[in-house]
C-alpha cells in the first residue's frame, strides 16, 4: 500500500457495499471530498480502470490514484455530489435526451483516449445539482449490467463504440420508462429479451406507457434505429454520428416549449436537489470508520518507524528479561554447589562460572 494514501485520507463514511467492493467517501488532505473503493477479492481485477487513471475529461469520475490495502486493491476517486439516475428515472424526455448527448461526448473523449466505459446502466452514472451527468465504474472488459449490454458482449466481445451505443439506447429508454426495457428475473431470460431486440419498438411502448406523447414517437425512432439493434453494423457508423441524431432530436423537443413540460422539467429538478439532499444526510449519518487501520487503530503503512521502535523496545526489554533470569539461575545454582561442598557462600560463587 501507498502510505501516502493512509496519512492523506481522513473521516471516512460508508456510501455502499455490494458483492465487488465497499465504498467509502472520505476527505483528501482534510478538505477535498473523494471516493474510497475498496475491492473484496485479491488484487487480480485492480487493473480494469487503470487506463483511466489520471484521465481528463468531463463527466468522468477521474481516477486519482490506487493502491493495494490488506492484499486487497482499491482506487481514490474524486467525489461527485449527485445521485444515481435509477433514482431519477423516469425523467422528462427533453432531460433524457440532453444527458444522454453529454454522455456520448464524455464517451468519445473516452474513445479518443483508447478505452471505453464497458458497463453503462442507470447505477453507474450519477447527476449533479446542476443537472450534469457523470459516468462511474468504468473501464471494465466483463459483460457489466445485463440490462443494458449489447448482444456481442454475452458472446464475449470487449467493449467498442457499437456496444456503447447499444447501452445508450437501453439507458435512454429506462430513463424516459422509469423501467428497463429488457425484463426478465433470469440472466437466461434477459439475454433472450436483448436478442430478440429487432422486433422492439421502444417508442410505442413508451407510447402505451403514457411516458411519451405520440407527437413525439417520430423525434425518437431515428435514436433507436441506430442504437437498438441485434447487429453492430446495424448502429450509427460511430459515437459522432449518434452526437448528431441526440442534437436533432433536442433541437425539435427544444421547440415544444409549452407550459407543461416546463412544469414536469422544474419537477424534476426539484426532485433532483431533494435527492441529493438526503443522500448526502444519510452518508453524514454513517459513523466514521477508516479502513486504513487495523485492530489496535494503527494505520497500516503509516506508522512502521513507531512500530519498529516499538519492536526494538521489546526486545531491549527480553534481553534484560533473560540477563535477570540467568543470573537468578546462577546465583542458585552457586548457592547449591556451596552446600553440597560444605564452603560459604562467599568463597564459592565462583564454582558455577568456573564449571561453565
Amino acid at each position: 500500500m501507498d502510505a501516502d494514501w493512509g496519512k492523506r485520507l481522513s473521516a471516512f463514511r460508508k456510501m455502499g457495499e455490494g458483492g465487488e467492493a465497499v465504498v467509502y467517501r472520505a476527505l483528501l488532505d482534510g478538505t477535498h471530498p473523494v471516493v474510497l473503493k475498496w475491492a473484496r477479492e485479491s488484487p487480480s481485477g485492480n487493473g480494469e480502470m487503470a487506463e483511466w487513471i489520471g484521465l481528463e475529461s468531463p463527466g468522468v469520475d477521474r481516477i486519482l490514484g490506487k493502491g493495494i490495502l490488506n492484499g486487497r486493491p482499491f482506487v481514490v476517486l474524486e467525489y461527485v455530489r449527485g445521485v444515481s439516475t435509477a433514482l431519477l428515472a423516469p425523467m422528462p424526455p427533453r432531460v433524457a435526451v440532453k444527458m444522454l448527448r453529454q454522455i456520448c461526448r464524455t464517451l468519445l473523449a473516452l474513445s479518443d483516449a483508447g478505452t471505453f466505459h464497458g458497463d453503462l446502466s442507470p447505477e453507474n452514472v450519477l447527476v449533479d445539482g446542476e443537472g450534469n451527468p457523470h459516468l462511474v465504474d468504468g473501464g471494465t472488459g466483463v459483460l457489466g449490467t445485463p440490462r443494458y449490454a449489447a448482444p456481442e458482449r454475452f458472446e464475449g466481445s470487449e467493449p467498442t463504440e457499437k456496444s456503447e451505443m447499444f447501452s445508450l439506447g437501453a439507458l435512454l429508454y429506462f430513463w424516459i420508462a422509469g423501467e428497463p426495457l429488457f425484463a426478465g428475473e433470469s440472466l437466461g431470460l434477459v439475454e433472450n429479451a436483448v436478442f430478440q431486440v429487432d422486433s422492439y419498438d421502444a417508442s410505442m411502448r413508451l407510447c402505451s406507457l403514457g411516458k411519451l406523447p405520440p407527437e413525439m414517437l417520430r423525434k425518437f425512432r431515428p435514436l433507436w434505429k441506430g442504437t437498438l439493434r441485434r447487429f453492430p453494423a446495424d448502429r450509427f457508423e460511430d459515437l459522432e454520428e449518434l452526437d448528431e441524431s441526440l442534437e436533432i432530436a433536442e433541437s425539435e423537443l427544444s421547440l415544444d416549449d409549452s407550459s407543461e413540460n416546463r412544469a414536469k422539467e422544474t419537477a424534476w429538478k426539484n426532485e433532483l436537489v431533494l435527492r441529493i439532499r438526503e443522500w448526502e444526510a444519510g452518508i453524514a449519518r454513517h459513523p466514521e470508520e477508516n479502513p486504513f487501520q487495523n485492530a489496535d487503530g494503527e494505520s497500516f503503512g503509516v506508522n512502521r518507524s513507531k512500530r519498529v521502535a516499538r519492536l526494538k523496545k521489546l526486545c531491549a526489554g527480553f534481553a534484560v528479561l533473560l540477563a535477570v533470569l540467568f543470573s537468578s539461575y546462577i546465583y542458585s545454582l552457586g548457592k547449591r554447589l556451596c552446600r553440597m561442598s560444605n564452603r560459604s557462600e562467599k568463597r564459592c560463587w565462583k564454582i558455577p562460572v568456573r564449571c561453565l
